[in-house]
């Protein structure tokens, strides 16, 4: 078992990395870009952001075809996030949990030779994060729940763009395949 665990992490290169840092500060900065110039909560702006997020996602599982992509990518954003804002995010925990669950759907269901298995892995991280975002917003606000429907309203507009997102991440994919930038 530990030699396994060795190999494993020699497999990962310098340059997988690199990616997961890249991928992770572009969908970061972008997603903040988007948000700023939309006007804060605009619901068009927040389902492109989502798409944009989701996009990119799913372009990352490719580019780095390792167990664990999600969940290196979750930690560099969340670690990123509290660098640019100065915040502590109560919701590492679950979403290291939702990423690292999502790594095993991807490992299990066919590793990256399957498009099934890795728009699986997207959704169920994209639907499990905004889920236990909502449930810590609950937790939060337990004394009135009439408080909940804003939140729940953008949850739903960010699965709703999610979702959108998973055709243009394979299109993106095609793209990037056809230029030669993903290869696999």
């Amino acid at each position: 078992m530990i030699r396994k665990t060795k190999e494993y992490f020699r497999s990962w290169k310098n340059i997988d990395l690199i990616t997961i840092g890249t991928f992770a500060a572009l969908i970061r900065v972008s997603g903040y870009l988007i948000t700023i110039c939309g006007g804060g909560l605009n619901p068009l702006a927040f389902i492109l952001k989502n798409i944009m997020i989701t996009c990119l996602l799913v372009v990352l599982c490719y580019k780095v075809n390792k167990f664990g992509v999600i969940t290196l990518y979750v930690s560099v954003t969340y670690l990123f996030s509290m660098i640019l804002t100065g915040s502590v995010h109560i919701g590492i925990p679950t979403m290291l949990t939702c990423a690292l669950l999502a790594d095993l759907i991807l490992f299990y269901g066919g590793k990256w030779k399957k498009q099934f298995a890795v728009l699986s892995a997207v959704v169920f991280y994209e639907l499990t994060a905004k889920l236990s975002g909502f449930a810590i917003a609950i937790l939060y606000s337990r004394e009135d729940l009439k408080l909940m429907v804003f939140p729940l309203i953008v949850v739903s507009i960010g699965l709703i763009g999610s979702v959108v997102g998973l055709p243009f991440g394979i299109l993106l994919l095609k793209e990037l395949r056809h230029a030669g930038i993903v290869r696999n």
